[in-house]
C-alpha cells in the first residue's frame, strides 16, 4: 500500500509541474480552480486505496469471521457516495452474517444503505438550508451537483434536535419574553401558524438609535399546545438563568388565544400589548375624516388609565359616523371597523396600560418573526407540507439560536433499517482495520516520496529533470 500511496503522490506532483510548465501564470481565480482539480483527483485516489486496502483486512481475517460465523458473499461490490472531494467510487465485500447479509466496511465507514451522500455533506446541505432554499444550498455546497429535492431529503431525514442555552453568568432581575407568530402557507391550501417565543434578558445600546436585545435565544411552537409549548420555554429559562432571582417577568405580544397560556407557567407575568399592534389598531380605529378629530382625547383616556373615557369617546365617534355617512355597505363597514378595534383595545387595557412601565423596553415581536421565521418559510412564496414545515422550523430555530447540525444528525432515519441481525460486535473489525493501519504507518515518517526513479514514468522532461533533483534534495523524515 506505500507504494500505491507513492506513485499517487508522485503522479499528482508530475501533474502539478506539467500544468505549470505548459501554462505558466494564469488568473488566480482559473489557477487555483484548475489545481484544485488535480489536488482533489489525488486525494479521492488515497481515499479509495485506504478504504480498499481495509476492506482486504477484514476479507483476511479468517480466524475471527470464521468463528462469527461470516462468510464471503461477493467481492468488488461498486459503491458510489457523494463526499467533500465530490462522487467517490470505491469497492468493497458483501458477507452472509448470521441473519442475513452485510457490507461490513459501510457500517464501519458510517456509510447508510440506500444514502448517496455522506453525513458530512448532508450536515452542510441542511445547515445552508436552513438559511436559504433548497437550490441555493445545493448550489453553495455542492456547485448544483446535488439537486433541490436531494436537499429536501436531507432536512427531512435529520434527527430531532433542540437548542439548550449554557448558564449565564448573571440572571437579570426582569425576564422579558416576546411572543407572536408566522402565518406559512401549506402545499394543501391552507395556512400554518408558527409560533416564535424570544426570551432576553433586555436591551443593550449598540450606536445612536439602535439597541439590541440582550443575549436572546428563540423557541418555535409548530405542533405543540399552548401549555406544552410555554412549559418548554419556562425549561430553557430555568436552564439559562436562577429563576429564583427573577423578580419580574413581562410577556410582550399581540393577545392571540394561544400566548395567553403563559398565565398557567408564568403565573405573575405582566402582558403587554406590543406596540406594532397597539398602533396598527390606533390607526384603524381613527382613519378617515370623521373619526380624527376623536383621535386626540382618545389618547388622553389611555394615558389617565380612563377605561369608561375611552368607552364614550367611541360611542360618541360611532354617532357621528352613523350621523354623517350615508346608510350602505361603507357606513357599515366602518361600523364594524370602529367597533373590532375598540373591542380589541379594550379587550387587552391592562397590556395597553403596562406599556407605560419603566421598566418595559418596548415591542421587537414583529422584527423577531421577520428575521427568525419569515426570512426562510413565508416571505418569498412558497407551499410546505406539514413534515417540512414541521422539520424547517426545528432546524431554523437551532441554527439561529447558534446551533450547528451535525453529521451524526442526518442519518437516514427512514431508510437505514438493516432487517439482518449481526450477532458480532463490529468493534472486533474496527480493531482489525486499525492494526492494518498501524503497520502501513509504523515508520512513515521515514518515507521518502521520490526516492524511486521508476516511479516517475514516461519521457526524460524539463518536470522529470525537476523530479530527479528534487528527490536527491529532500529529506522528509
Amino acid at each position: 500500500m506505500r507504494t500505491i500511496i507513492q506513485q499517487i503522490l508522485s503522479k499528482a506532483t508530475d501533474k502539478f509541474l506539467n500544468y505549470y510548465e505548459e501554462n505558466g501564470m494564469k488568473p488566480i481565480a482559473l489557477m487555483a480552480e484548475d489545481i484544485k482539480n488535480i489536488s482533489d483527483g489525488m486525494a479521492k485516489e488515497i481515499v479509495t486505496t485506504f478504504i480498499e486496502s481495509a476492506d482486504k483486512s477484514i476479507c483476511e481475517a479468517k480466524a475471527e469471521r470464521k468463528t462469527d460465523g461470516i462468510k464471503i458473499h461477493e467481492k468488488n461490490v461498486t459503491r458510489t457516495v457523494y463526499t467533500a472531494l465530490g462522487d467517490l467510487t470505491y469497492h468493497r465485500t458483501y458477507f452472509n452474517v448470521p441473519g442475513g447479509r452485510s457490507y461490513l466496511l459501510d457500517n464501519i465507514l458510517g456509510v447508510t444503505a440506500y444514502e448517496r451522500i455522506d453525513s458530512g455533506v448532508s450536515a452542510k446541505l441542511v445547515n445552508h438550508a436552513a438559511i436559504h432554499s433548497y437550490g441555493r444550498s445545493a448550489d453553495i455546497v455542492t456547485d448544483g451537483q446535488i439537486s433541490r429535492q436531494s436537499v429536501r431529503n436531507k432536512v427531512l431525514n435529520t434527527g430531532e434536535v433542540a437548542y439548550v442555552p449554557e448558564k449565564a453568568e448573571d440572571t437579570p432581575e426582569i425576564l422579558h419574553i416576546f411572543a407572536d407568530e408566522d402565518h406559512v402557507n401549506l402545499q394543501e391550501g391552507r395556512n400554518a401558524i408558527v409560533p416564535i417565543i424570544t426570551v432576553c434578558g433586555g436591551k443593550r445600546y449598540v450606536c445612536k438609535g439602535r439597541n439590541e436585545l440582550a443575549e436572546p435565544f428563540h423557541v418555535q411552537g409548530y405542533g405543540m399546545k399552548s401549555r406544552t409549548c410555554w412549559e418548554y420555554v419556562y425549561a430553557l429559562c430555568a436552564k439559562k438563568y436562577d429563576m429564583d432571582r427573577v423578580k419580574q417577568v413581562y410577556i410582550y405580544g399581540d393577545g392571540a388565544g394561544w400566548i395567553t397560556g403563559y398565565t398557567e407557567v408564568f403565573p405573575d407575568a405582566l402582558y403587554v400589548l406590543d406596540e406594532f399592534h397597539f398602533k396598527k389598531r390606533m390607526r384603524g380605529l381613527f382613519a378617515g375624516e370623521l373619526c380624527t378629530p376623536f383621535s386626540l382625547a382618545a389618547h388622553r383616556a389611555i394615558q389617565r388609565d380612563d377605561k369608561v373615557l375611552f368607552d364614550r369617546i367611541i360611542q360618541q365617534m360611532l354617532i357621528e359616523v352613523e350621523e354623517k355617512m350615508a346608510e350602505g355597505k361603507e357606513r357599515a363597514g366602518k361600523i364594524k371597523r370602529i367597533k373590532e378595534n375598540a373591542a380589541y383595545i379594550l379587550k387587552h387595557w391592562d397590556g395597553v396600560q403596562n406599556r407605560k412601565r419603566s421598566d418595559t423596553i418596548g415591542s421587537a415581536t414583529e422584527a423577531m418573526v421577520s428575521h427568525v421565521l419569515s426570512a426562510r418559510l413565508s416571505r418569498n412564496p412558497m407551499g410546505w407540507s406539514r413534515e417540512g414545515l414541521s422539520k424547517m422550523s426545528m432546524i431554523r430555530i437551532y441554527v439561529v439560536n447558534g446551533g450547528k447540525i451535525e453529521p451524526k444528525d442526518t442519518v437516514a432515519w427512514k431508510h437505514n433499517s438493516d432487517k439482518c441481525t449481526v450477532i458480532t460486535e463490529l468493534k472486533k473489525y474496527e480493531a482489525i482495520v486499525k492494526n492494518q493501519q498501524d503497520k502501513i504507518l509504523k515508520g512513515a515518517k521515514g518515507w521518502r516520496w521520490f526516492k524511486t526513479e521508476n516511479l516517475i514514468s514516461g519521457k526524460t522532461t524539463g518536470t522529470k529533470v525537476a523530479l530527479d533533483a528534487l528527490s536527491r534534495a529532500r529529506n522528509i523524515s
